[in-house]
C-alpha cells in the first residue's frame, strides 16, 4: 500500500475480512469467487458483520482517531498527533491515510453483506426474518455512521453554500473482483448527508431495541439521526429524536458520577459504545493511548480550562459560594484534587485526561461513542433554539451539573444541600442566546475528549482558536487532507485545497 500508484480499491479487494470460508485467516483476491459462494448462510453473514465491527473498533477508526482528532483540531487537547493539534497535516500524513483506509475497508465489508443478503435469505431456509432485518440494519448503521464521520472530517461543514462542495466518495457496491474496481469522484456534501440519512432511517426501522453490547440498536440509530439533524441545525427534529431516547428511562439513566460511566463499562448511560476486548486485547491505538498520564500523550489546553471549566459558574453563583465560606469542585476537572471523588479529568499539575483508564488499570476500556448526557444537552440546546428560555432546557442542564458539581465546606467536607448554589434558573438568562451559550459551554466540558467540540464549532459556524491562531470555520486547514496515494491513483479524486 505504500506504492502511490496502488489504489485503496485494490487493497480492499484483496483484504476483505469476511470471517467465513477462511477469508479471515487467509485473505486473498476474489477474482474468481462469486459472492454467492462467499456467503451461503445466515451464519456467514453474521460472521462477516462481526468482522465489520472489528474493523471499526480499531484505533484507526471509531476506537481512536474518529473521536480523538476533533478534540485535537478544536484545541481542547494538544501534544499528541502534533500535526493534527497544530493543523499542519500533509496529504502523506499516516493518520489521515489510516483513517481513510480503515473506514473504506469497513464500508466495503458491509456493502458485501448488503449485496449478498437477498440471496442468502432465499438459500438458507433456517435464516430467520428477524435476523435478516437486524443484519441489514446493523450493516446500514455502520455505513451511515462512517460516511457521517468521514464527511465531517474531510469536507466543509453542512450549510448553505457548501452542499455542492466536494464531500467524500460514496461507495455503495462492494469491490469483490478486479473488474469491480472503479475510480469514484467525491460526492457532494449534500449527497453524502442524504445517503447518511437514508441508511440511518432504514437502520432505525430494522434494528431491535436491544442487542448484544457494542452492537447497533434502534436507539443507536436514533442517536445518530439526532446528531445528523443537530449538525444540519434542524433543531426541532434533533429535539424530538433526543426526547424519544430520554423518554426510555427503563433503558437509559445517568450514572451517579461522571467517572462511573468511563470506569464501569456497561452502565445504563450507554447508548452505543465501541467495546474493548479485555485486558489482553484492548482497542489497538485506542483512546487510552491518546489520553493517559504519559508526558508524550495529549494534554488539556489552557483554553479548555479557562473558557470551559473555569467559566461554568455565573458570577452570582461564584459569589454565593464564596460568601458562604465554601469551595466549588467539579468532578470533571479537579486540578487540586480537593475532593476524593474528583479524579476524572485533571489530577494535580498534570493536565491529563483520565477518562480512558486502560493504560494503567487492567480491564476493558471502551470508546464512548454515544451516551445519554450528550442527548440531554442536545435536547436542551435544541429546545432553547426553538422555544426560547424554557423549563425543560434548564432542568436538563441542571441534571448534568448536579451530577458533577460539588460544594465543600471550609474543612473539605461535602455540603449536602447545595443544589441551589450551582443550579441555573430562568432569571440567570437575559435571552435565548444566553441560555444556549451556557449549554454550549456545558457540552464542551461534559463531552470533552468524546469528540464533539470541533463539530459543535462547525455547526455553529464559529472560529477555531488553535495555538494562538484564529481559523474561520471554512478554513481549509480544518479539513483532513485526502491521502495523497488515493489522489495519485484516482484521477477523479479532488484534493482539498
Amino acid at each position: 500500500m505504500n506504492n502511490p500508484t496502488f489504489p485503496f480499491l485494490c487493497f480492499l479487494m484483496g483484504c476483505i475480512l469476511f470471517s467465513c470460508n477462511g477469508f479471515l485467516d487467509d485473505p486473498q483476491p476474489t477474482d474468481q469467487l462469486p459472492i454467492t459462494q462467499v456467503f451461503e448462510t445466515g451464519s456467514d453473514l453474521e460472521a462477516a458483520l462481526v468482522g465489520a465491527y472489528d474493523l471499526i473498533q480499531d484505533g484507526d477508526a471509531m476506537g481512536g482517531l474518529i473521536p480523538a482528532l476533533p478534540d485535537l483540531m478544536a484545541y481542547n487537547a494538544k501534544g499528541w498527533f502534533e500535526e493534527v493539534s497544530t493543523l499542519q497535516m500533509e496529504p502523506t500524513y499516516w493518520v489521515t491515510e489510516n483513517l481513510w483506509t480503515q473506514c473504506y475497508r469497513a464500508i466495503n465489508q458491509v456493502n458485501a453483506i448488503l449485496q449478498a443478503l437477498p440471496d442468502v435469505v432465499v438459500q438458507d431456509a433456517a435464516f430467520r426474518e428477524e435476523d435478516a432485518h437486524r443484519i441489514e440494519g446493523e450493516a446500514r448503521f455502520i455505513r451511515g455512521v462512517l460516511y457521517f464521520e468521514l464527511v465531517r472530517l474531510y469536507a466543509l461543514p453542512y450549510g448553505d453554500g457548501f452542499l455542492e462542495k466536494p464531500g467524500v466518495p460514496l461507495m455503495l457496491e462492494p469491490v469483490l473482483a478486479k473488474q469491480d474496481i472503479g475510480f469514484p469522484a467525491r460526492a457532494t456534501v449534500g449527497k453524502v448527508y442524504g445517503q447518511v440519512l437514508q441508511d440511518l432511517e432504514k437502520a432505525k426501522d430494522l434494528l431491535p431495541e436491544t442487542n448484544a453490547r457494542g452492537r447497533a440498536t434502534q436507539f443507536a440509530a436514533m442517536a445518530y439521526l439526532a446528531r445528523l439533524a443537530f449538525q444540519q441545525r434542524d433543531y426541532e427534529k434533533a429535539a424530538s429524536l433526543a426526547g424519544d431516547i430520554l423518554a426510555r428511562e427503563d433503558l437509559f439513566q445517568l450514572t451517579e458520577t461522571p467517572q462511573d460511566f468511563f470506569i464501569q463499562e456497561g452502565s445504563m448511560e450507554e447508548i452505543w459504545v465501541i467495546v474493548g476486548s479485555g485486558e489482553s486485547d484492548p482497542i489497538v491505538g485506542g483512546l487510552s493511548s491518546v489520553y493517559n498520564d504519559a508526558p508524550e500523550t495529549a494534554g488539556i489546553t489552557d483554553d479548555l480550562k479557562e473558557n470551559g471549566y473555569a467559566a461554568l459558574l455565573t458570577e452570582d453563583q461564584r459569589q454565593g459560594i464564596q460568601n458562604a465560606g465554601y469551595q466549588f469542585v467539579d468532578l470533571r476537572c479537579d486540578p487540586a484534587n480537593l475532593y476524593s471523588g474528583g479524579n476524572l479529568l485533571v489530577l494535580g499539575d498534570t493536565a491529563r485526561c483520565n477518562k480512558y483508564e486502560n493504560s494503567w488499570l487492567p480491564g476493558e476500556d471502551d470508546a464512548p461513542t454515544v451516551r445519554l448526557a450528550e442527548m440531554m444537552l442536545m435536547r436542551a440546546e435544541a429546545l432553547a433554539r426553538t422555544q426560547g428560555i424554557n423549563a425543560e432546557s434548564i432542568d436538563l442542564i441542571n441534571k448534568i451539573r448536579r451530577r458533577s458539581m460539588r460544594v465543600l465546606d471550609e474543612n473539605g467536607v461535602l455540603v449536602p444541600v447545595s443544589d441551589s448554589l450551582i443550579s441555573f434558573k430562568a432569571a440567570d438568562f437575559i435571552d435565548m442566546e444566553a441560555l444556549c451559550e451556557a449549554i454550549i459551554r456545558e457540552r464542551r466540558v461534559e463531552l470533552a475528549f468524546d469528540g464533539n467540540y470541533f463539530h459543535d464549532l462547525m455547526r455553529l459556524q464559529r472560529e477555531v482558536l488553535n495555538n494562538g491562531k484564529v481559523y474561520s470555520y471554512q478554513d481549509n486547514k480544518l479539513r483532513l487532507p485526502i491521502p495523497q496515494r488515493e489522489v495519485d491513483a484516482n484521477p477523479n479524486l479532488e484534493q482539498n485545497p
